[in-house]
């Protein structure tokens, strides 16, 4: 169970986003602009974005290092995926700070506004935080994330201070971000205008060493059938004693494209190995069905995990933001609950 941050804790976060909600930073920023914190205790960037300035939500994203950024701009770009699938690329290492309605809070959060005295009062107002964490409902901070979160955005307030008082001039249309940084050579915090550098993402690509089974498998006859493998977002909650914060509900899945049936799956909780499943599946598919002609996968993640299995077994395998039978199946089961 991981402890609860304290009242003066909470205090302290709610002062400093209190300070930033002030700057109105939604005015000087969009959300595809991003502001860059390095910092000395962390070995990645903090990666934040305002959101506000089309008037609708108001919040800021903060999004800890490359993969988290690399699946930020996947959020932007993506758009022919499902809704409730989209969540897959915003799922871990992000921190979000709200500013929303009341009935937006938990329980838990309402009395500590009420304990700490603070006053928010109508729409967009209501100061609250959200840590997404794999495998996991969005959720109140605990108290490791309450301290890092309150220096963090520390850093923040003073980058947006700079940038509004000096004038500092970013040309993000060009790939410029704002950056907050420690220089060692002037001994001080400075914020300036940067190139936005964001390394090559790594994939796991796991390799099976088993060359009988992969024999085996390479020697199946090849079919005429289309199947489609993900692990799926069922847009549920789950709640468990056993895990100190809600669980998403998520199923490993397999189906053939063509006719629409679901060959296998598996309700996923969150210590659950996700690429042995995946093999799990494919594997005794190949075996017990001849090799498909195609694979479709919905993300560059699940593309990697089969892309060595594939290769060694000439199948074809593809990236299809749609997977017209598993989302079918989704929204029933979503439907029918």
């Amino acid at each position: 169970m991981k402890e609860k941050a304290t009242l003066e804790e909470w205090k302290e976060l709610y002062e400093v986003a209190v300070k930033i909600k002030e700057l109105n930073p939604w005015k000087y920023f969009w959300d595809v602009d991003i502001i860059t914190l390095i910092l000395p205790e962390n070995e990645e960037p903090v990666y934040c974005s305002v959101m506000g300035r089309g008037g609708e939500f108001y919040g800021i994203g903060f999004y800890f290092g490359f993969d988290a950024l690399d699946n930020f701009y996947k959020i932007i770009e993506t758009t022919d995926m499902p809704p409730q699938q989209i969540q897959r690329f915003q799922e871990d290492n992000v921190i979000i700070c709200y500013f929303g309605d009341r009935e937006e809070l938990f329980k838990e959060e309402l009395q500590i506004v009420k304990d700490l005295g603070l006053k928010f009062r109508g729409r967009n107002n209501w100061i609250y935080f959200r840590s997404f964490k794999k495998g996991y409902a969005p959720y109140i901070l605990n108290k490791e994330e309450v301290l890092k979160q309150t220096a963090i955005m520390r850093h923040l307030l003073q980058a947006l201070k700079n940038y509004i008082e000096e004038n500092i001039v970013v040309n993000f249309e060009e790939g410029e971000t704002l950056v907050h940084k420690y220089d060692e050579q002037k001994n001080q915090w400075v914020t300036l205008a940067a190139p936005l550098l964001l390394p090559q993402r790594k994939y796991l690509i796991p390799i099976l060493k088993d060359e009988l089974l992969l024999s085996r498998m390479a020697k199946q006859p090849t079919t005429s059938a289309e199947i489609e493998v993900d692990i799926a977002y069922l847009n549920t909650i789950i709640r468990d004693k056993e895990y100190d914060r809600p669980i998403a509900g998520r199923i490993c899945i397999l189906a053939d494209s063509k006719s629409g049936m679901i060959i296998d799956q598996h309700i996923l909780s969150p210590e659950d190995n996700e690429v042995q499943y995946v093999f799990d599946m494919v594997i005794p598919y190949i075996l017990n069905m001849g090799k498909p002609k195609k694979i479709f996968v919905r993300d560059e993640y699940l593309f990697h995990l089969l892309v060595d299995l594939c290769e060694r077994t000439k199948i074809g395998l593809y990236i299809k933001s749609r997977l017209n039978a598993i989302d079918y199946f989704i929204e029933e089961f979503v439907n029918f609950r």
